[in-house]
C-alpha cells in the first residue's frame, strides 16, 4: 500500500503539463474504447466483419455507460492541479487527435456529417465540456466541502457530456434512414439519470485518490 501511494506521489509531482498530458490520453482511450465497443460491434450486427454498419446514433450510448470514467478522468487533474484552464486542457488532445478521425470516418468514408463544420463543432463540443467541469469547481458554493465540491464537478461533466452529444446529434449529421427505432434520446429516461450518478461517483473517486497523497 505504501508503494502504490509513494507511486501516485511521484506522479503528482510531474509537471502540470505532463499530469494534463496523461489524463487527456486516458480521456482519450476510454472515448476511443467506448467507440470500438459500442459503435463498431453494434454495427457489426446488421453489416458485415470489419464494415462500420449503420447503428443511427445508439453508438453514442457509450457515453452514458462510461461516464464514471470520463468523470473520473477529468477530474483528478483539476483537484491535483486547482487551475481554471485544467479541464478545458485535457479535453484539447480529444478535440485535436478526434478532429482527425472524425473528419475522415465521418466525413470522408460514411459522409455522415453536413459539412466539415461538424467537425469543428464536435472538437468545440469537447472543449465546452471541460470548460464545464472548470466552471463547475471554480463558481460552486464555497461553503461546500472539498469532497462535494469535487462530485458536483463529476456530474456536471455527465450533463455536460449528454448536452454536447445531443446537440451534436441533432445538429451535425445528415438525416438518413436507420436500421434501428431508438436512438440516443430514446434511451435518456435511463442513461441520464445512471450518468449524473455514475459521474458524481467518478468525481467522488478522483476526490478520494487526490486526498490519498
Amino acid at each position: 500500500m505504501e508503494g502504490s501511494s509513494t507511486g501516485m506521489k511521484t506522479l503528482w509531482n510531474l509537471k502540470h503539463w505532463q499530469i494534463i498530458l496523461i489524463f487527456a490520453f486516458l480521456l482519450c482511450c476510454i472515448y476511443g474504447f467506448g467507440s470500438f465497443t459500442f459503435d463498431y460491434f453494434a454495427g457489426a450486427a446488421t453489416a458485415g466483419f470489419g464494415v462500420w454498419g449503420e447503428v443511427g446514433g445508439i453508438g453514442m450510448y457509450f457515453t452514458y455507460v462510461m461516464a464514471y470514467f470520463i468523470a473520473l478522468v477529468v477530474v483528478i487533474p483539476i483537484l491535483v492541479i486547482r487551475r481554471f484552464w485544467v479541464g478545458m486542457a485535457v479535453y484539447a488532445l480529444y478535440a485535436l487527435s478526434g478532429s482527425y478521425l472524425e473528419y475522415y470516418f465521418e466525413l470522408v468514408v460514411e459522409h455522415n456529417l453536413v459539412g466539415f463544420w461538424g467537425v469543428i463543432g464536435w472538437c468545440v463540443l469537447g472543449l465546452a465540456t471541460g470548460l464545464c467541469a472548470d466552471l463547475a469547481y471554480r463558481f460552486l458554493p464555497s461553503r461546500l466541502s472539498e469532497k462535494w465540491r469535487a462530485i458536483s464537478t463529476g456530474s456536471t461533466v455527465g450533463v455536460a457530456t449528454f448536452a454536447a452529444v445531443t446537440i451534436a446529434l441533432s445538429f451535425f449529421y445528415v438525416t438518413k434512414e436507420t436500421v434501428y427505432t431508438a436512438n440516443y434520446l430514446s434511451v435518456a429516461y435511463y442513461g441520464v439519470p445512471f450518468m449524473f450518478i455514475s459521474s458524481g461517483f467518478g468525481g467522488y473517486t478522483a476526490y478520494a485518490i487526490s486526498k490519498r497523497v
